[in-house]
């Protein structure tokens, strides 16, 4: 039923033709991904248009009424894995459609989000696919529109997964990476943030290098001048010679307010036992001791994470465009590698599938990462690989 998308898969299937003794007349086939068991599925399910769009998570998968939503939906998935990457990953990435020696087989349209990684490979983040109704045909797969007639719905399916987490620890693992704390600083920043304290080891520089090795973005010092001087020194992960104080002694208002407040509720608890124990329990002025010093230290943390943030995703997009080459012919290209430059290379190309299956042939381990939509081609221009007529400019990694 699918021999077009079964063929894009057939090298990674594993066959079942025997069990024990018994050999089974149909062989089983375990697979990374199965649309048609999904459109089997929708088959039976759906009834009317009333029911769409269907959204499943295999991945996932939506089908939709008409084809201009289906795309719209499409592009629309894309542009949140951007987002995802540029602005949780802080990841400089290319995002195009492949073209159709890459794209998702059975698609008609397969847009990606790529990472260029430190050492010049090329990490497919995310895809999103439009599959028109190929599968629902495929599979019979119809609904009853407004006008009560049938008609196959259009699909498609997208995803990203655990290989993100790759393409963070490579991007910024040249940050160092740093954390330590106190006790007293721990309580006031666990409910609000992820922390770990590192005093195991009675060698500061011992705690220091665990926590570098286990990796955070702020490395906070409390040390005997810190105490004496009621602050904290913080480190950033993408500036270590900085060095940030926070102050948490009180200022003169501060202290006349807590001075005032421990007064009141003294005065307070010689009225009945209540506020009494409440006093002795707590010296409530601590609360506000305690606010007034989280307060400080949070605003500095989310000042400085936004430049973070800023720095981390400022270098990704540098160290890209700093790796894009752009090339007219092979020989151009060829001088670039052996010049050892490793990225991405910007080329001309002529859109037709029979050119993109000889690229392996004549620049082994590359391939077509996406077409460049915003980069035009010169009508002069030739394809690099068959020298006809291009169409688009690619990126080549």
């Amino acid at each position: 039923k699918e021999k077009e998308h079964v063929a894009g898969f057939s090298p990674e299937c594993f066959y079942v033709e025997r069990i024990g003794a018994k050999k089974i007349e149909t062989p089983l086939v375990l697979r990374p991904t199965s649309e048609i068991v999904f459109y089997d599925w929708y088959r039976q399910i759906l009834h009317s248009y009333r029911q769409l769009p269907l959204l499943y998570n295999q991945w996932w998968h939506t089908l939709h009424s008409n084809t201009q939503e289906a795309r719209q939906f499409t592009l629309n998935i894309l542009s949140d894995y951007q987002d995802y990457a540029e602005n949780i990953l802080y990841l400089g990435v290319i995002v195009g459609q492949k073209t159709a020696g890459e794209k998702f087989a059975g698609a008609l349209e397969t847009y990606t989000v790529e990472c260029l990684l430190p050492d010049g490979q090329c990490l497919q983040l995310a895809t999103s696919h439009y599959f028109g109704d190929n599968f629902c045909r495929l599979m019979e797969v119809k609904f009853q529109n407004k006008d009560n007639k049938m008609e196959h719905p259009f699909s498609t399916s997208w995803g990203t997964s655990t290989r993100a987490i790759g393409a963070l620890v490579k991007a910024h693992a040249d940050h160092p990476e740093l954390i330590n704390y106190y006790q007293e600083i721990y309580g006031l920043l666990s409910r609000h943030y992820r922390c770990q304290l590192y005093n195991k080891n009675e060698q500061v520089n011992a705690n220091v290098l665990q926590a570098d090795q286990e990796g955070c973005p702020f490395k906070m010092i409390i040390g005997k001048h810190e105490l004496e001087h009621q602050e904290i020194t913080l480190i950033r992960r993408d500036n270590v010679e900085r060095k940030i104080t926070i102050k948490l002694e009180e200022n003169e208002l501060e202290k006349k307010y807590i001075t005032a407040t421990e007064k009141y509720w003294k005065e307070m608890s010689e009225i009945n036992q209540e506020n009494k124990k409440e006093f002795e329990k707590a010296k409530v002025a601590n609360p506000f001791r305690q606010g007034q010093r989280a307060g400080k230290i949070f605003g500095i943390i989310s000042q400085e994470t936004q430049e973070l943030q800023k720095n981390l995703y400022q270098k990704s997009v540098e160290f890209r465009n700093k790796h894009i080459f752009s090339v007219a012919n092979l020989a151009e290209l060829e001088k670039k590698k052996k010049d050892g430059s490793k990225g991405l290379f910007l080329v001309p190309f002529c859109n037709n599938l029979d050119c993109e299956l000889k690229i392996k042939e004549k620049v082994p381990s590359y391939s077509i990462r996406c077409i460049a939509g915003e980069e035009q081609v010169a009508a002069s221009q030739k394809c690099l690989f068959c020298q006809s007529a291009a169409q688009n400019r690619v990126y080549l990694g």
